[in-house]
């Protein structure tokens, strides 16, 4: 009995001066042939839906996104984001955020961190979207409770947790201010042990939001083993999808604008290592619509056209003296130019909003008429019909002037007014010199 006993307190005393298998939780044979399915997002930029001028970009959406998840989804899953799903300070843009925001409620992220462009309607916008998963370990807000990390069990027996930086230098903080952002690295570091040694994570992700450069330093710190990254300054940029390893570790990023969808397979194989499996998938034509995203958008749309007609009103009070000539002006003296342009994409670019029920929406309007939102422009299918399309003035600026008085000298202003409506998400192959010959008079 007593030599029971002794082995027993023995045992019990060896257990206890060994180290963990790992800093970040306790990791044993039973991990073996366990998998995890890690979905990511980021830097959506308020893209509810792509607005279909170039089949290229003809992808994301969150119909399709929806629609994605519940293919994909496994009983081990994680889905996190990475901030900047918001972007402009305009009535729409908020209309979006908020929907955009509705729609990532439904879809049941786990986690979602702040970027810097997620502020721009202040914190009581936030606060008032929801129960939204946020989760920072270095951000704090006025009057929004944001937990330094979230932990996810899984029924399977993995627990996953997930912290949450965001670089200071991104975010307009000072001491004035309501948004507060410590350092990225030391916030990391100070709660990271206690972490770890109070929920015994299987695996640690670390949500960054940063430039690359940066994020990949993260994978340094002790106990972390997957890195996501994200931002981008404009949703022009270009981001590097490239996963890195480094030894049991990974670092990946999300794309652009809701296009694609970052998975992250993780195996754990004998004695506790890791097997990565890292894929971007595209949310283009072959993945369908899911019906309730479609109604979730209709109902946006419908929130869009109302915003429109609201601002009617208000354009109408203060419409200007006319300053377009309109292109039926322009056909009297330039023919063949007209002719020319009638045949073109130009000629009937109104008409393709009226496709797909994008008549009303200002940001289609400004690149499918003439003058929209600038003095003496196109206010309304009825109020304005002869500023319809794309028409030459579109090109060579307000000319009812020249109308009267003709003389030269328009035609080195066609390049710059084409890069206004000819940006990647709409035109990502545009070329002036391979485009000109399409449009050439």
């Amino acid at each position: 009995m007593i030599q029971r006993i002794s082995i027993l307190l023995l045992t019990m005393v060896l257990l206890a001066g060994c180290p963990p298998k790992s800093s970040n939780g306790v990791r044993n044979a039973l991990l073996e042939g366990k998998e995890l399915l890690i979905i990511y997002t980021g830097n959506t930029f308020g893209e509810l839906k792509p607005c279909g001028c170039d089949k290229e970009e003809e992808q994301g959406g969150i119909e399709r996104r929806m629609s994605y998840l519940k293919s994909a989804r496994t009983a081990n899953t994680l889905l996190v984001d990475l901030g900047d799903n918001f972007k402009e300070a305009t009535r729409q843009g908020k209309l979006k955020a908020e929907y955009l925001t509705d729609s990532m409620l439904r879809m049941q992220y786990d986690a979602v961190t702040l970027g810097e462009k997620d502020l721009v309607y202040g914190n009581k916008f936030l606060r008032d979207l929801g129960p939204v998963p946020w989760v920072s370990s270095n951000i704090a807000l006025e009057g929004i409770s944001l937990p330094p990390y979230r932990i996810k069990q899984f029924a399977s027996g993995l627990k996953v947790a997930v912290l949450a930086v965001a670089d200071a230098d991104l975010f307009y903080a000072s001491p004035d201010s309501n948004v507060k952002v410590g350092d990225a690295l030391h916030s990391v570091e100070k709660i990271l042990p206690d972490l770890i040694a109070l929920e015994q994570p299987h695996l640690v992700v670390l949500l960054s939001h940063m430039h690359r450069e940066q994020g990949l330093q993260l994978l340094e710190v002790a106990g972390v083993d997957v890195v996501i990254n994200g931002h981008i300054e404009t949703d022009a940029d270009q981001i590097d999808m490239t996963p890195v390893v480094k030894g049991q570790k990974i670092f990946v990023q999300p794309g652009p604008l809701g296009q694609k969808m970052g998975e992250l397979r993780i195996t754990w194989a004998a004695g506790g290592s890791k097997v990565y499996d890292q894929k971007m998938v595209r949310l283009d034509a072959k993945v369908p619509f899911d019906p309730e995203m479609a109604r979730l958008y209709e109902e946006y749309n419908a929130k869009v056209e109302d915003l429109f007609l609201a601002s009617l009103a208000e354009k109408r009070r203060k419409k200007t003296a006319p300053v377009y000539a309109t292109e039926k002006t322009c056909l009297t003296c330039h023919a063949p130019a007209h002719q020319a342009w009638a045949a073109s994409r130009h000629g009937h670019a109104y008409a393709t909003l009226q496709k797909v029920n994008k008549s009303y929406d200002p940001e289609c309007l400004i690149c499918h008429t003439t003058g929209f939102n600038q003095p003496g422009g196109f206010i309304s299918e009825i109020d304005t019909p002869g500023l319809k399309n794309v028409q030459c003035e579109m090109c060579h600026g307000p000319r009812l002037q020249h109308s009267q008085a003709p003389r030269g000298g328009f035609a080195h202003l066609a390049v710059q007014a084409c890069q206004r409506c000819h940006v990647p998400k709409h035109s990502p192959k545009f070329n002036y010199g391979r485009y000109w010959p399409r449009i050439q008079h």
